[in-house]
């Protein structure tokens, strides 16, 4: 059975109650018309989920009760680490919503030389809450329990610096003059992916990223809007670790 699935941080074990936030509440019981007695379940972002019972209504919250014994999922398939440059708003919501669904570990808006928007340090910290949002809603759609890692806004050579991207043991940067497809290479193990804005990277952040590692791979001889790319990017590398 489908189960409505819904997003927790709190601690759950089999017998306690929680309650609810305002908004989940009222998304549960105004939009989806739950009441007491329904059946959902409940995911921590870290591979554990249950199943609970709604029990009650408190003012304008609802409390639950777990009515099973907590399971775990373990991560499905090769660890992704998505570097996706800014783009506009629109299409970066569906680059993120879609990495999340194909099971990404991380995400990592960078500002490169030919990124166009412009987010100032106050709005830094709605944006990031946004992004989190909406790949929550991501995996309580597509059944994933692990929740990717949105990281703060950085620069292209604050990415390349953090521990998982250097130790990842493939490493692409997607650039349309390049000669290498996807076909060309294998993957085995973690991947780190850099994604362009649209105009893709300058030829000096091509540069900085193979001397970090990367190679530059092309997608072919379509011209990809940058969100487009990185979707078919990891849906080439999940299809070609058997995944799909």
């Amino acid at each position: 059975m489908n189960y409505t699935r819904i997003f927790t941080r709190q601690v759950f074990s089999f017998g306690n109650q929680l309650i609810l936030p305002d908004k989940i509440s009222k998304h549960l019981r105004k939009v989806l018309r739950k009441k007491t007695g329904d059946i959902i379940q409940l995911f921590d972002g870290k591979g554990s989920f249950c199943l609970a019972e709604i029990s009650s209504q408190e003012n304008k919250n609802l409390k639950v009760k777990v009515i099973d014994s907590p399971d775990f999922s373990l991560r499905k398939g090769i660890n992704i680490h998505l570097g996706q440059s800014l783009i506009k708003p629109d299409p970066l919501r569906f680059s993120i919503q879609k990495a999340t669904e194909l099971g990404v570990v991380s995400i990592s808006p960078l500002s490169t030389e030919r990124t166009v928007v412009k987010i100032n340090k106050k709005s830094k910290v709605s944006k990031k809450s946004r992004w989190e949002s909406i790949a929550i809603g991501a995996c309580q759609q597509c059944g994933e329990n692990w929740l990717p890692e949105i990281n703060e806004i950085q620069k292209l050579e604050s990415w390349c610096k953090l521990v998982e991207i250097k130790k990842a043991k493939r490493k692409i940067a997607l650039n349309p003059s390049a000669l290498t497809k996807f076909t060309d290479l294998s993957f085995n193990d973690s991947v780190a992916i850099a994604v362009g804005p649209e105009g893709d990277f300058t030829k000096k952040e091509i540069g900085f990223l193979e001397k970090n590692g990367f190679i530059s791979v092309t997608l072919g001889e379509r011209i990809l809007r940058a969100e487009t790319a990185a979707v078919a990017s990891l849906s080439a590398i999940r299809t070609m670790c058997g995944e799909f």
